[in-house]
């Protein structure tokens, strides 16, 4: 099994001015693979397109007068991700798959992208280390 390794990094800002406080900076790096992966912040879409743009998948935007959409392809497999306020749906071909795009609880977090990744993209389960 694959595995992905996560830290977070804190830094505390001075807001610059008298009435603003101080400001918290999190930054999120994924190892995987041997490279190192900035994630802008620990989401569900974010882990998905970090894994799968790795793993070989190209990323594409599609728009309409009606949808916004992001298109993962390779050269057997296209999935779509049509993301509603804080709803993510997933689909391919066979498959339609709709989550939340954060968790509280990590540990069901990477359970989801896990799912995803297997039944949608056919990439093997990631063993993430938090």
């Amino acid at each position: 099994m694959k595995q992905a390794t996560i830290t977070k990094k804190t830094n505390l800002m001075d807001g610059g001015c008298n009435a603003c406080g101080i400001i918290e900076d999190v930054n999120y790096t994924m190892e995987f693979e041997g490279q190192l992966i900035p994630i802008e912040e620990l989401t569900v879409d974010e882990l998905i397109t970090a894994i799968v743009l790795n793993s070989g998948f190209k990323r594409e935007y599609l728009a309409d007068a009606i949808d916004d959409l992001i298109l993962y392809t390779n050269e057997t497999q296209q999935v779509t991700l049509k993301e509603e306020y804080e709803q993510l749906t997933y689909s391919n071909a066979a498959v339609s798959m709709t989550t939340n795009k954060h968790f509280f609880d990590k540990k069901k977090m990477v359970e989801m992208v896990n799912e995803l990744l297997i039944k949608l993209f056919a990439i093997e389960a990631i063993q993430f280390n938090l």
